[in-house]
């Protein structure tokens, strides 16, 4: 299921240009406060609110702001002169819950600083359930977010990869069986199984661009992460672009990182 939350603050409000794991926290914050039968759903299908290495099968895009606004590096804020930003959110869902899941973040608010921003008071004022593409084995992708390829070296730290490196598609495609591995509660077409078999073509479209955002800022448990921004085209099982539309692609998807959006095809 995928989600675009239509959201309004005062204008001209600043944030921080490190907004993901605010983010990410009012989402669980959210998805925690469903019913308890929704709860415990989320705890034993890999949505663990705490304490496990469960893969999180949602991921979200960047906002998008609506003009005028501006970017200000050297404080560290974005200007929000509209008040209006988009959102989208991305889930690996069956469609029987796709509308109780929208439900729960029609009307919310939530507020976006740090130690260094002022909070911002955001509130949801509309949701669209966006309509999912064809899965059919062939797909042109623009990121929304970036995406994070990680490999562990020897002494276990993560070693961020370029989409130009040779091990980037492995990696890429060994990460969406991983997720597929765990994605138990959802009921692909009998059309789509058999993705470890199937051919992974990964091709870039256009020149990276590196993004390096940083989780927890301004306090002692500040990570900075890395990934790129691209065009890429992927042919690949139906299943495995499925799952990478939905729960993103790469690692850190929860924090914010592989949201992906449809290019039309020409």
């Amino acid at each position: 299921m995928r989600i675009s939350l239509i959201l309004s603050c005062p204008r001209g409000s600043q944030i921080p240009l490190n907004y993901q794991y605010e983010i990410s926290s009012w989402v669980y914050w959210t998805l925690g406060r469903a019913n308890p039968e929704f709860a415990e759903w989320l705890h034993s299908q890999g949505y663990a609110l705490s304490g496990s290495k469960a893969f999180k099968l949602f991921t979200f895009s960047h906002f998008a702001i609506d003009p005028p606004f501006k970017i200000e590096p050297s404080n560290g804020v974005i200007s929000v002169g509209s008040g209006k930003v988009r959102l989208q959110l991305s889930f690996l869902l069956n469609q029987p819950l796709e509308h109780f899941v929208a439900g729960i973040f029609q009307n919310q608010q939530f507020t976006l600083g740090n130690s260094r921003v002022r909070p911002v008071s955001f509130s949801v004022d509309r949701i669209e359930i966006l309509p999912p593409p064809v899965f059919s084995g062939y797909i042109r992708f623009r990121t929304l977010s970036p995406i994070c390829i990680s490999a562990n070296t020897p002494g276990g730290y993560a070693q961020y990869r370029h989409p130009e490196d040779v091990d980037y598609a492995g990696l890429m495609q060994e990460n969406l069986l991983n997720k597929l591995a765990i994605a138990d509660h959802y009921d692909f077409p009998a059309q789509s199984k058999g993705a470890e078999e199937a051919s992974f073509d990964f091709q870039l479209l256009s020149e990276p661009k590196r993004k390096g955002i940083t989780l927890k800022a301004f306090s002692s448990a500040e990570t900075k992460v890395i990934g790129y921004m691209f065009d890429f085209e992927l042919r690949a099982a139906p299943t495995l672009l499925e799952v990478g539309y939905y729960a993103g692609f790469g690692v850190e998807n929860a924090q914010g990182f592989g949201c992906v959006g449809q290019i039309a095809r020409n």
